[in-house]
């Protein structure tokens, strides 16, 4: 009879041997790859083809289904496959655009020790490269670009910029001066995680934390909670890790990544440190000697200038770029050493500087400005990924004789008389506005579906809804945290442990969410974590809370109060408006009305109506407006139909047992079939 421990030991060497052939077919994928790289700098083609990414992605998530894999797994892998293809064929033209560059050592300098995450950008981005790479730790940025300088090293690699705690001041400070070039960039995913060396150390027992002065500015709310806890300052996160593993204390704790703490024998012990969710760091590549980008690669270019002392010589700078068709990406400033109250600007701009265009604007530059200097031209290191479109994830082919609705219908009818509102009018914005939110663009001709449970209720329900959103197209995840009830004694919602697991969804599915919030005081603690706030129809004249949502930068999804008016409506979004927020969707969820066969009566005329009257999207939620989850995909393909830019509509994983609307929300496969009524056809 065999042992249950020996069935495991057959299975995991069935894995094992899955894991072997797997790494050989990607090995030889990769190959192929590096071959139509070889084809493509024969041709001058361009590196990517996204239309026919769109083609072999949609193929690959049919083909999955059929084997059993959710369309996000086959999405994650996929772009994973397609950035290393894209990132390894860039280094093949570099390598042809620059046969001189060629090494069989590169020599590699950065901040601190291994483990740093100066030392992790290193190894991916030299990884791609053939040859060697020889490693050098400095103590400083400083003595990293000397040992470059002085032909000590071929390469140095600095942190420029992070997306939580902005510019590397020292580094900007440091091209000011140095005579290298900027020849590559890479952005590196940072997960700052509280480490030590002991597994169950907790954070009562901590009273000194190691941190970089960058580190810590990124993970300062984190900190901030942190009681009676001594913070000492390192010259690198390898500095700080490697001082924790000689305390060797369940007292003594560092802020750094899981894989440096490895190479420390520390272990996270607490994850998610970091202010926003997505922190990245963009480092820079630097060498003594310039690099010609190849035509089929996007590219980037740096420079630095010093403007007139003039009105309007830094706006003169910025039209030369604007007037040659050149977007800029960065724009940063830094005083300059030993002239007070002068400035130097950095700008990056996406251009390869042998463009004609790009030529022309320099030459304009160099006339214009009191200094000008360009730090170099490189690959642009951001790789977009390739996302499925709702009528790829919907399983049907697209509607070929559908008629779009026009964005603004016009009409021969002139208002009767003058409105309160201006700014979400016609008269102050004719063309649509447009909000986008990760990869979901709501306004103009799109039709974009908002799904989700109307309560976050548990992990596990969250996790399995929003795999299903992800699943048939669903753009953006809804989930309500604080709920306002009508019965004080119905459940209120799960708060900001909520809110922490509607965002850990979302982040594991990469869409972005969107929860309700319903005190002026909250509006700021929710927007750190929500991607857009829903101001709900009993708090669609709460002005108070209106203006506090007009302060921050989030989009606002204002549903219609249930007895109020479309004038009404425009005038509340006039509240967020005037604070400054320009990023307001209007939503349309049922009145209240004589008629009792539904919850309530959805107005499907107030689309056309606010079309005529506002720039601003307008969406549906059926779900609210009917009360009946078989009254919902009837409501959802009318509100397509009359124009709307999209649905909310919610789903549950068990409605029966929901704590909250379960009468109206759909099971997973009537959302499935609704998707595909959506966005497809047999």
């Amino acid at each position: 009879m065999t042992k249950p421990q020996d069935d495991m030991n057959l299975l995991r060497d069935s894995i094992n041997q899955l894991d072997a052939q797997m790494l050989d077919t990607l090995a030889q994928r990769k190959e192929l790859a590096k071959k139509i790289g070889q084809r493509k700098f024969g041709t001058q083609s361009a590196i990517r083809d996204k239309d026919y990414e769109q083609l072999i992605l949609a193929d690959r998530i049919q083909k999955g289904r059929a084997l059993g894999l959710d369309a996000n797994y086959v999405v994650h892998l996929f772009n994973t496959i397609i950035e290393d293809s894209v990132l390894s064929q860039h280094v093949e033209f570099q390598a042809r655009a620059n046969p001189g560059n060629q090494q069989d050592i590169y020599n590699v300098t950065f901040l601190g020790e291994k483990g740093s995450y100066s030392h992790q950008a290193a190894e991916r981005y030299f990884s791609r490269h053939p040859g060697k790479v020889a490693e050098h730790s400095c103590g400083t940025f400083k003595e990293a670009v000397e040992r470059v300088e002085s032909g000590q090293a071929n390469y140095a690699i600095l942190p420029i910029e992070n997306s939580t705690s902005g510019g590397i001041n020292e580094v900007y400070d440091l091209l000011q001066y140095t005579s290298l070039s900027i020849v590559g960039e890479i952005i590196q995913p940072i997960e700052h995680r509280l480490l030590s060396p002991f597994a169950d150390a907790t954070l009562d027992e901590i009273t000194t934390l190691l941190t970089h002065p960058q580190v810590h500015a990124q993970c300062s709310q984190f900190i901030a909670k942190l009681h009676n806890v001594k913070v000492e300052f390192c010259k690198s996160t390898s500095h700080a890790m490697r001082q924790a593993q000689e305390a060797n204390s369940h007292a003594v704790a560092a802020i750094g990544g899981a894989v440096g703490g490895s190479y420390y024998n520390l272990v996270p012990i607490h994850d998610n440190l970091a202010n926003q969710r997505e922190n990245h760091s963009r480092f820079i590549i630097l060498a003594k000697d310039p690099q010609k980008v190849a035509g089929s690669i996007p590219a980037k270019t740096s420079l630095l200038l010093s403007t007139k002392h003039e009105p309007g010589a830094l706006v003169e700078a910025l039209l030369t770029l604007k007037n040659h068709g050149i977007n800029m990406t960065k724009l940063e400033s830094r005083p300059i050493n030993g002239n007070p109250w002068e400035e130097m600007f950095y700008i990056d701009v996406e251009e390869n500087l042998e463009d004609p265009d790009m030529e022309a604007a320099i030459e304009e530059l160099r006339q214009q400005t009191r200094f000008f200097k360009v730090l170099g031209c490189y690959p642009d290191a951001a790789v977009d990924p390739t996302e499925p479109t709702s009528k790829t994830l919907s399983r049907r082919s697209p509607k070929a004789d559908k008629k779009k609705v026009p964005a603004t219908p016009k009409t021969d009818e002139k208002p009767l008389k003058k409105k309160a509102y201006h700014l979400v009018s016609r008269q102050h914005q004719a063309e649509d506005t447009i909000i986008q939110i990760g990869d979901a663009k709501i306004g103009g001709d799109s039709f974009v579906t908002i799904a989700g449970p109307c309560a976050v209720e548990s992990e596990e329900q969250i996790f399995d809804t929003a795999r299903q959103v992800k699943e048939y197209g669903g753009a953006l995840l809804r989930g309500g945290c604080f709920k306002p009830r009508t019965n004080p004694y119905s459940f209120q919602g799960m708060g900001y442990e909520g809110l922490d697991l509607l965002e850990a969804a979302g982040k594991k599915y990469r869409m972005p969410i969107v929860t309700e919030v319903m005190d002026a005081e909250d509006v700021v603690k929710v927007a750190r974590q929500a991607d857009m706030l829903q101001i709900g129809a009993r708090n669609m004249q709460n002005f108070s809370l209106l203006k506090e949502v007009g302060k921050v930068h989030r989009p606002v999804f204002l549903k219609r109060g249930l007895m109020a008016s479309l004038d009404e409506l425009l005038n509340a979004a006039e509240y967020i408006l005037a604070q400054g927020n320009k990023q307001v969707i209007l939503c349309e969820r049922g009145i209240r009305t004589f008629e009792t066969a539904t919850r309530n009566t959805l107005d499907l005329s107030a689309v056309p109506i606010l079309k005529q009257e506002t720039h601003l999207p307008i969406m549906i939620d059926p779900s609210h407006a009917v009360g009946r989850r078989d009254l919902v995909a009837p409501m959802a393909k009318a509100a397509k139909a009359v124009g709307a830019h999209g649905i909310m509509v919610e789903i549950h994983p068990n409605p029966e047992v929901a704590k909250s609307d379960g009468p109206q929300a759909l099971r997973f496969p009537q959302y499935a079939e609704l998707m595909a009524d959506l966005y497809g056809e047999d």
